[in-house]
């Protein structure tokens, strides 16, 4: 525990500078009451102000006890050598005292426990002992020969042996990380954890962009055979969704107006404010230059173009069959008109004497 609250602060002091907030108790106090029956009384002190808490009382054999071999343990128990030897340990955060029984201590004159933190002649500090030593120097603090917590003369921030990496710069904080090699590297935020930037997750509010977007996509921008056109629409981006409403109105032929308006699906986590997730468009679209008629028709015009066609047909049809009859009368005309040539030719050859009597009687007169 000591350890701990050693790195803390010192730990806060590097990054923080020497601002110190108001601090717990820190010291523990033992007196003699001077009832027989009470005993001892045991506080918990603030050094800073001298104030002293009383938490409990303990009568100990013959109320007799042993200052110099008492202590601290590294569970913040109060342990107090008591007469004959005897271990009694005081729990602060269950207002317990345990008897421990006779301790190895009772076998010597004076016993002297190594220090936990060490100021070397460097100035540096050593805490702990062994493999899980922790060094603290000018710089920062490092276990094992690799930093934990390191700042650097430029004013950078190091986390970690492969960095992560802050620096406060022109107004600005920097955060980047760089692996073994000293190369940059991405920050990956992973195994659920979300980034938030002023309360929102950013991975969905990416999403919900993309979502909003996509579903104004969806909506009618200029209308066509019509003054007014409305539609509805959604739109999905990463598992997001949106839905989205808007119409569009022709003011004239050469001005045309939108405005349209979408909405993520309520219910999701860290997504803001109710700005955070509405998104809506207005805009004027102004046709410029000469008018040219489109390729593409309106229903309406189709209508009557296939009428037209219809129209057509059916007189096509009329003049088939008028061309029809014509040709059968034509006909008519042509085998009357063979006759008539016969028989001009027969009057002709009668004219000339030149007919012989079975032509006569071969042709027939009416």
């Amino acid at each position: 525990m000591k350890k701990l609250l050693t790195l803390s602060l010192i730990g806060s002091s590097l990054l923080l500078g020497s601002n110190h907030a108001k601090a717990d108790w820190d010291f523990w106090a033992v007196d003699y009451s001077g009832d027989p029956s009470v005993g001892n009384r045991i506080y918990t002190c603030v050094s800073e102000t001298s104030e002293c808490t009383l938490r409990t009382t303990k009568v100990f054999q013959d109320n007799a006890w042993a200052p110099a071999n008492s202590y601290v343990n590294d569970d913040n128990e109060l342990v107090i050598y008591g007469s004959g030897g005897n271990l009694h340990s005081y729990n602060f955060e269950t207002n317990t005292w345990t008897d421990k029984g006779a301790g190895w201590t009772a076998n010597y004159q004076k016993v002297f426990e190594r220090p936990d933190i060490v100021k070397n002649s460097d100035g540096s500090v050593t805490i702990g002992q062994g493999d899980s030593v922790i060094g603290i120097d000018n710089e920062g603090i490092e276990q094992g020969g690799e930093d934990l917590l390191k700042k650097k003369s430029n004013g950078e921030i190091h986390i970690g042996k492969n960095s992560w990496i802050t620096k406060e710069e022109n107004g600005r904080q920097k955060v980047w990380a760089k692996n073994a090699a000293g190369n940059s590297i991405p920050i990956d935020y992973t195994n659920g954890t979300k980034l938030l930037i002023n309360g929102r997750d950013v991975e969905q509010s990416i999403n919900n962009v993309g979502a909003l977007s996509a579903a104004l996509t969806g909506l009618p921008t200029v209308p066509t055979d019509t003054t007014l056109a409305c539609g509805i629409g959604t739109g999905t981006h990463g598992g997001d969704f949106a839905f989205s409403g808007g119409c569009a109105s022709k003011v004239n032929e050469k001005l045309s107006i939108n405005y349209a308006a979408s909405m993520t699906m309520p219910g999701q986590d860290y997504a803001g404010d109710f700005e955070d997730t509405f998104s809506a468009r207005a805009g004027f679209v102004w046709k410029l230059g000469k008018s040219v008629k489109p390729t593409l028709i309106s229903m309406k015009e189709k209508e009557k173009m296939e009428e037209k066609i219809y129209s057509l047909e059916e007189n096509n049809k009329k003049i088939i069959s008028q061309n029809t009859d014509l040709k059968q009368k034509n006909q008519s005309i042509i085998s009357q008109n063979k006759a008539l040539l016969a028989r001009l030719e027969r009057l002709e050859k009668i004219a000339l004497g030149d007919l012989k009597t079975k032509d006569l009687a071969v042709y027939q007169l009416k």
